[in-house]
C-alpha cells in the first residue's frame, strides 16, 4: 500500500488540467467591459475560491456595485467556454492509474461549477473519481476546510491518511484545516506561495516519481 494512503484527493484548476491562464482570460474580459483591469497574480492568489467570491472580491477592490456579481460571474462563464484551450497534464492519467492500480481512493474537490467539470474532465478521467465535490455543493468555499471535509465523508477515509495536491495557498489553508496531508505543485504560483504545504513539487512529472517511489515492499 502507498504510504498507508487511503484516498488521493485533486484540485482540478491547476491540478489536474491547465486552465488557469484560460480562466484569467475569461474574468479579465468580463471586468474589461467595466474598465476594470486585474492582474494575473492577484486572481492565481485568489484560486480555490468559488467564482462568485472571487468576483465579490474584485469587485469590492473595484469599488464596484454589489449587484453586477452575478452577471459578472455568467459573463465570465460564457467567456470561457466560448474561448479556452483545455489542457489536461500529461502525468495525470499515468498518475490517476497508478493510483487505481493500487486501490487508493481518488477523488476531485474544485471551486469551479459541477457544470464546467461535466463539460472539460471527460468520460475517460472521470472513471478514476469515486467523488467530485463542486463550489456548487458547499456553502463556503476554499480556503475554508468545508469542501474537503465533505470530500472525505463522502469518500470515507480517515483525513490522516489523505493526501489533498493542490496548486494555490488557499487550497492548502483549506485541506491542512480539514486535517489531511497536503502536497502542492508549483503550476501557477511559486513556492514561496505555497510554504503550508507539506510537500511542494517542481512539476507534475517530479510528483508522479514521489509516488512511484512510495510503495511499500
Amino acid at each position: 500500500m502507498l504510504m498507508n494512503i487511503e484516498a488521493v484527493i485533486f484540485d482540478f484548476d491547476g491540478v489536474i488540467a491547465d486552465t488557469m491562464h484560460d480562466n484569467f482570460r475569461a474574468w479579465e474580459k468580463a471586468f474589461a467591459e467595466y474598465d476594470i483591469k486585474i492582474n494575473a497574480i492577484d486572481y492565481f492568489l485568489m484560486e480555490g475560491m468559488g467564482r462568485y467570491e472571487i468576483a465579490d472580491a474584485f469587485v469590492k477592490k473595484a469599488g464596484l456595485d454589489k449587484n453586477l456579481i452575478n452577471g459578472l460571474v455568467q459573463k465570465k462563464e460564457d467567456n470561457y467556454k466560448k474561448e479556452n484551450n483545455f489542457i489536461i497534464y500529461k502525468e495525470i492519467p499515468a498518475l490517476l492509474n497508478f493510483l487505481q492500480e493500487h486501490n487508493i481512493k481518488i477523488g476531485l474537490v474544485t471551486g469551479a461549477s459541477r457544470d464546467r467539470v461535466k463539460h472539460t474532465l471527460g468520460e475517460e478521467l472521470k472513471k478514476y473519481f469515486s467523488i467530485i465535490v463542486t463550489s456548487d455543493e458547499v456553502t463556503n468555499c476554499k480556503p475554508h476546510p468545508e469542501p474537503y471535509l465533505k470530500a472525505i465523508e463522502k469518500i470515507k477515509c480517515d483525513p490522516k491518511n489523505t493526501i489533498i495536491i493542490e496548486n494555490a495557498k488557499f487550497g492548502i489553508i483549506s485541506a491542512k484545516k480539514a486535517g489531511c496531508i497536503c502536497y502542492a505543485v508549483q503550476t501557477t504560483l511559486g513556492k514561496e506561495y505555497l510554504t503550508d504545504a507539506d510537500r511542494v513539487f517542481e512539476s507534475h512529472s517530479q510528483l508522479l516519481n514521489h509516488f512511484n517511489q512510495s510503495i511499500e515492499c
